[in-house]
């Protein structure tokens, strides 16, 4: 740490991330993100002033997560997940496909700057995002020729089922409607209300843009995988209309 001539403290991230007990990358991301201003050095290194990290980072790490309560929510969420394991070889694919949206929903949120705790939330949602789908007849799950609109109609109940299995379970009420939203698409189009823009959780317009990209590229039994190419390309077609630009733009950088 070093103090200029109006006593002002600056910490290098490296620093920062020591002194509020979080990862360097999480320091960076916030950088990156523009969520944390910073002053650079003439050799081009990023300083921070002490009080534009209180003013950050404060209320993240004063609200930081609980170990206790993510380590109940990720076995309630793991528990449940591993029903789909008595629907074969759908159910596999399912709980691999869950497992890899949670992974990529949360790098997502980590680039994005989002604070620990609301990206913990958001890895639990994406583990637990196709949770509906137990309701679903096993038929459909499997069917690999186009869906009749009643099949189609069941598959677009699973996001209201799944909300409706949370939220009676008092640890995942919080993660009950972002999954309950992760089919809504920005332009309205999307279902079960036809939400829009900004009404949409951010949590769900994350786990949105996750699970297109893995459910593409991902060799699950009803399709063929495409190319990390082609599924970004799918992704950018789509965006500000079924995706979020701006998510959009963040998970093309890291993946």
């Amino acid at each position: 740490m070093k103090k200029n001539f109006n006593s002002e403290i600056y910490f290098t991230p490296k620093q920062a991330a020591k002194c509020f007990n979080l990862s360097l990358s999480t320091i960076k991301n916030y950088i990156y993100a523009g969520e944390l201003k910073t002053l650079k050095t003439p050799g081009g290194h990023h300083r921070i002033r002490k009080s534009e990290l209180l003013a950050t980072l404060g209320d993240a790490v004063s609200e930081g997560p609980d170990d206790n309560e993510f380590f109940l929510i990720f076995n309630l969420c793991n528990a449940m997940l591993a029903v789909f394991k008595t629907f074969g070889p759908i159910g596999n694919s399912l709980i691999i496909h869950a497992k890899n949206c949670s992974v990529l929903s949360r790098s997502i949120a980590h680039a994005m700057a989002i604070k620990e705790t609301d990206a913990r939330r958001i890895e639990a949602a994406g583990l637990i995002h196709d949770i509906g789908h137990l309701a679903t007849e096993r038929h459909i799950l499997l069917k690999r020729e186009k869906l009749t609109s009643r099949e189609y109609e069941f598959v677009k109940a699973h996001p209201k089922t799944g909300e409706e299995m949370l939220s009676v379970v008092n640890e995942l009420k919080d993660i009950a409607d972002i999954v309950l939203q992760h089919h809504e698409w920005i332009d309205g189009s999307g279902y079960p209300k036809g939400l829009k823009g900004g009404n949409i959780h951010n949590a769900s317009r994350i786990i949105a843009v996750a699970e297109a990209y893995d459910s593409m590229t991902s060799p699950y039994s009803y399709k063929e995988p495409v190319s990390k190419d082609a599924a970004i390309s799918e992704l950018i077609k789509y965006k500000g209309s079924q995706f979020d630009g701006d998510i959009v733009e963040v998970f093309i950088k890291i993946i």
